[in-house]
């Protein structure tokens, strides 16, 4: 069987699992934030646990039902790579 190779690998088909710590970067203000993961949904994005242990959703993708002033989030790196 032949291996299709990946011309762009970027956050499609990445794994994250619960517990993880990633980077995620805030699209507007490019401010950088360390999270632990707690659940992670494609259309979502993450529910993750912050530095002060309150759990907050960071929206990936802009859906049309989302407020004006949402805030969207892209994945950086996992922690410490």
């Amino acid at each position: 069987m032949k291996r299709k190779k990946v011309k762009n690998p970027g956050t499609s088909g990445m794994r994250i699992r619960r517990g993880q710590q990633i980077v995620l970067e805030n699209e507007r203000s490019t401010e950088h934030v360390a999270v632990k993961v707690v659940m992670y949904d494609s259309m979502q994005g993450w529910l993750a646990e912050n530095g002060d242990g309150d759990y907050q959703w960071y929206r990936e993708h802009k859906q049309e039902h989302d407020a004006k002033e949402t805030e969207y989030w892209k994945y950086v790196k996992k922690v410490g790579t």
